[in-house]
């Protein structure tokens, strides 16, 4: 018997997620056999309040979850394992009844039956239909459209597909070869002011279990680049690839809070990027300030070499005070193109961090880096 692990809060979930940002997936041309990355909650936004759980196990199996209501109001849950077959998931949903409370489980006698079979299609990163057929006359046989509500952290659809190459760089046990630069702020700078520091430690409780590197600084230039770099090697040289970028970050800076110069987390803008050279910071012979010889662009502005993906703000309110805790949060370029071109040895330097408008002290941890590219072209036009 399937284990009865998911609860009724489920059901209502919807009206709490509905109001996040669900990013946007590229749809592949050919549509894969169903992945892992597809695993979340499914709803309609025309019917809020129930959906479809997905899991996508090994061994070509699914678990589907429907969470839906009787005609008269009561909930029912209906839960299955079926088969995977190319874009579809063909499962029997079975009900359940007898259970008790944990406590007072012995009260009860549990028991499942088979309730009838659903067809869940997918036809893309974010759409799908359901089609069921039941003895239950409440249901009988219909077609749900379905939208993508939520993604597994770490996954991203088809994105694999989309790309020949991909590395992943966990920074559990250590820097793996990525140093950091600090830049937009004078090269005679007092170190005590600003407060630079960038080391390998374990996270901050709640998150305990993870490793990561950590940046800190003071932004009293008004606008300050903080961000780890490394390059990518063995790949064409001279070679134009499409770069794709991941990361996971770690912040305990909550949403809506003032700062000076901007928001401690809306005003830290949180930038990804890939470029043929290495990215430092040079001293500018004009005003004898430390500025990138990159294109980062400036703030809450992309460059040619990076793309804004987000900010340090969590998903915790400013209201939270003292109370606010450190939070995991993905971020991606997915949806912006980035194209960088490799040098003469087929190395191409890849850069993760942020550049400030808040001027206070900013600190955040890069626990993972997922990088996928794909060569266009022998050399730039």
């Amino acid at each position: 018997m399937l284990k009865l692990y998911l609860s009724s809060a489920l059901i209502i979930c919807t009206h709490l997620l509905m109001s996040m940002n669900v990013a946007a997936q590229p749809i592949p041309v050919n549509l894969p056999s169903i992945r892992a990355g597809l695993s979340g909650f499914w709803f309609n936004p025309d019917q809020p309040a129930h959906g479809v759980q997905l899991e996508i196990l090994n061994n070509g199996r699914a678990l589907v979850s429907w969470f839906t209501y009787y005609r008269n109001g009561a909930p029912l849950w209906l839960i299955g394992e079926g088969v995977v077959e190319g874009n579809q998931i063909k499962s029997e949903l079975l009900t359940f009844t007898g259970g008790r409370p944990p406590a007072h489980w012995n009260d009860g006698a549990a028991s499942s039956k088979i309730w009838g079979s659903v067809t869940l299609t997918i036809q893309g990163c974010l759409q799908g239909v359901l089609n069921w057929t039941s003895a239950d006359p409440d249901f009988g046989h219909g077609e749900l459209p379905l939208t993508r509500l939520t993604t597994l952290q770490g996954t991203n659809c088809f994105a694999e597909e989309q790309f020949s190459q991909q590395f992943i760089y966990s920074f559990e046990r250590g820097a793996v070869g990525f140093t950091p630069v600090f830049a937009d702020l004078p090269a005679d700078y007092d170190p005590n002011s600003y407060e630079l520091d960038f080391r390998h430690e374990q996270l901050p409780a709640p998150l305990w279990g993870y490793s990561g590197l950590r940046l800190t600084g003071h932004n009293r230039s008004d606008d300050l680049a903080m961000l780890i770099k490394s390059p990518i090697r063995g790949l064409q040289p001279s070679t134009v690839y499409r770069v794709e970028i991941d990361a996971e970050i770690a912040s305990n800076v909550p949403q809506g809070c003032f700062g000076v110069g901007g928001s401690p987390g809306e005003g830290v803008y949180v930038k990804l990027g890939a470029v043929g050279i290495e990215p430092n910071a040079v001293i500018d012979s004009s005003d004898n300030w430390l500025r990138l010889n990159i294109d980062y662009g400036n703030q809450s502005e992309s460059g040619a070499h990076a793309r804004v993906v987000g900010n340090l703000a969590n998903s915790q309110q400013c209201d939270a005070g003292a109370n606010v805790l450190w939070e995991l949060k993905r971020v991606s370029t997915e949806g912006q193109k980035i194209f960088a071109q490799t040098d003469e040895n087929g190395t191409l330097w890849v850069f993760a961090g942020t550049d400030s408008a808040f001027e206070g002290l900013t600190q955040y941890y890069l626990t993972t880096l997922r990088i996928r590219v794909e060569s266009i072209e022998p050399s730039l036009p």
